[in-house]
């Protein structure tokens, strides 16, 4: 994550892509995020759905050119490390690094695809699975 990276990286993108919100639209959509991660954390909603639904809107919103799967896998572990709970631990090449080499690649996009469409319920069970 912190090797060599694109002197870009961490800036937010500056026009639209085919996934996804509008390029304009990213500070304000994290800033719901960040609220709705308070709600989250003041109701009765289990840390690894709150860690999931992060991870899905931080995906979503898509404020970088490259890299928004991991940085958003990145920001759910942050959670979970924060409420003193252990981290969900992807399989090594769950980004479309090296594709061949990931077990869970196909499932994880369909379950990301799922939370797009409002079912979080794939994505919240691989957090279950890899968070031992």
């Amino acid at each position: 994550m912190f090797g060599k990276v694109w002197k870009w990286a961490g800036v937010f993108r500056t026009h639209d892509l085919n996934i996804g919100v509008p390029w304009q639209h990213i500070e304000t959509k994290l800033e719901v995020l960040l609220g709705n991660l308070r709600a989250w954390q003041e109701g009765d909603m289990p840390l690894i759905e709150q860690a999931a639904r992060l991870h899905h809107q931080a995906v979503f919103i898509h404020p970088f050119e490259n890299g928004n799967g991991r940085w958003s896998r990145l920001l759910a572990s942050i959670w979970q490390k924060l409420h003193g709970q252990k981290t969900t631990e992807w399989p090594a090449a769950t980004s479309s690094t090296h594709p061949e080499e990931s077990r869970i690649r196909e499932e994880y996009l369909a379950a990301i695809r799922s939370a797009d469409a409002g079912d979080l319920e794939a994505l919240i069970e691989l957090h279950r699975r890899y968070t031992q």
